[in-house]
């Protein structure tokens, strides 16, 4: 061997032992600088640990094996979340950037199994007036990847039924993270430029009484889609009168999808937000059933329009879609029967302007079509301005050809009376406001009578039918064009529903109409 070759041999092996000194030196500070963030910059209120740190220096790739992290409250020793993971992998640490740039450049970061579990009521809220940041960070960071897979959320509550929210599969990913210690502090910690979830399995309890489930859902920044939803009672019909204190709907709500485009949330000004372009929903059916036997409600019932205008959110969603849908509603007012029936199908509507954010005078709209009853339609007009603190509204319908024998699998349980005839065509406005309304009808009817049925329905009282039709207008003119027309007052009572308040509207305005002057 001659010399230079001896040379550049030796040259090799000391350029080589450099190299994987380096590297040892390297690691070493790096592991050394995780486990210091991990002990010292994270809250007080944190505990992390790990079975391993593994580092691959040339690649800048650090995994963290079998993390846990235990959060406690601020105040006391209690733990409320606890997050286990089966690796948590930072990948592609720039050093040129850590060294040149002043900030830590990431190319992804990954947690891969994921079980997270929160007590909520174990969690008692920080005294803190100012908002601390979640962690100490001396240089700005860029991710230009997170992804989180299969991963699990489950959240307590402490009560009977102690699963409050439960989600079996999560996969998440977000693109060009970027943390100081300003984002840090805000209640979204980050921002970036856009994200895609993929989420199954979940359940949600709403209240004490129902639960909410999908199927699945996948949303991005420019789309979202939510898969078989339902929001059930969780007790059956004459389960729930047992238990209720007050009267309450028992439903059963199941919607085939919702999609939902250029969905927009997060906080400004510390207050929350959400909004979307639109709203499309598809085949929602809903049946609800109400036991009036039960002590009624007297609580203070707000129209729609303060209750968008008091929302805990600031909502902006410009448009809504609803497709083929099915309304069932049974009401119970005696012990012996079940209650009659009131049935929409072929339910389609749009409502425009849905929320609290837009400025005074542009109004909330909703267009509906339907058919009642099995082969009636019905047209609805409803609007009005959130932003009137008088509630002010205004509801338009029509309604076809209604023959009386279909109102009466619903007025002969709870009212005791039967219709015969039919009514051809029917509109009403409503205009009204929090306190009281007014509504103009006009009818189109034929051979229109009221049988009043014997206690128990058993049969028909002939005396008092003749009595109440005596005051009936029975048709509402010889020519087949003519309508008869009336208008009625109403005074809304403020411990019953907005569709109440419709009920008097209609009720006054079909006397009205049927009886005249008279």
């Amino acid at each position: 061997m001659n010399k230079k070759t001896r040379t550049i041999l030796i040259s090799l092996v000391i350029l080589i032992l450099a190299i994987l000194t380096a590297q040892i030196l390297i690691n070493r500070a790096v592991k050394n600088k995780a486990e210091f963030f991990l002990k010292n910059r994270l809250p007080e209120h944190f505990t992390v640990s790990y079975s391993d740190i593994n580092l691959e220096s040339f690649s800048g790739t650090i995994t963290i094996v079998d993390p846990e992290v235990l959060i406690q409250n601020k105040t006391d020793t209690i733990t409320h979340t606890i997050v286990k993971a089966n690796s948590f992998t930072i990948e592609d640490v720039s050093y040129w950037s850590y060294l040149v740039n002043k900030e830590i450049n990431i190319e992804d970061i990954k947690l891969n199994g994921a079980a997270i579990t929160y007590s909520k009521h174990k969690f008692k809220k920080s005294t803190d007036t100012v908002r601390k940041p979640l962690a100490k960070v001396f240089k700005p960071i860029l991710v230009e990847e997170l992804s989180i897979d299969n991963a699990s959320l489950t959240i307590y509550d402490g009560t009977k039924d102690s699963i409050s929210v439960s989600v079996g599969d999560i996969t998440l990913e977000i693109d060009d993270i970027y943390i100081d210690s300003k984002t840090l502090s805000r209640k979204i910690p980050l921002d970036y430029s856009d994200y895609n979830a993929n989420v199954s399995d979940i359940s949600l309890k709403v209240g004490n009484y129902e639960r909410l489930t999908l199927e699945n859902f996948t949303i991005t920044d420019r789309k979202g889609r939510f898969n078989n939803i339902t929001l059930n009672t969780k007790y059956s019909k004459s389960d729930l009168s047992n238990i209720i204190p007050v009267e309450r709907d028992h439903f059963n709500l199941a919607i085939a999808a919702i999609e939902i485009d250029n969905p927009t949330f997060g906080f400004e000004n510390s207050e929350l937000f959400a909004g979307a372009n639109s709203i499309t929903i598809s085949k929602p059916t809903l049946e609800v059933y109400r036991d009036k036997l039960v002590t009624d409600d007297n609580s203070y019932k707000p129209l729609y329009s303060k209750m968008l205008r008091d929302a805990p959110i600031n909502l902006l969603v410009d448009d809504i879609t609803i497709k083929d849908g099915s309304i069932v509603y049974q009401e119970k007012l005696k012990d012996d029967n079940q209650g009659g029936r009131i049935e929409f199908s072929a339910l389609n509507a749009s409502i425009n302007k849905l929320g609290n954010t837009y400025p005074a005078g542009d109004k909330t709209a909703l267009k509906l079509t339907a058919t009642f009853m099995d082969n009636t339609p019905i047209e609805v007009d409803w609007s009005f301005d959130v932003n009137d603190k008088n509630d002010l509204f205004l509801f338009k319908g029509s309604m076809g050809k209604l023959p009386g024998e279909q109102m009466n699998q619903f007025t002969a349980p709870n009212l005791n009376i039967k219709l015969t005839g039919e009514t051809y065509q029917t509109y009403f406005t409503i205009e009204g406001n929090v306190s009281k309304s007014t509504i103009d009808m006009r009818m189109q009817y034929d051979d229109f009578e009221i049988e009043i049925m014997r206690k128990r329905g058993k049969g028909i009282n002939k005396l008092l039918s003749k009595v109440v039709n005596l005051f009936i207008k029975e048709d509402s003119d010889d020519k087949p064009t003519d309508f008869r027309e009336g208008s009625g007052e109403t005074e809304r009572d403020t411990t019953k529903s907005f569709f109440n308040y419709l009920w008097l509207n209609l009720k006054s305005g079909l006397i009205a109409t049927l009886a005249g002057k008279g």
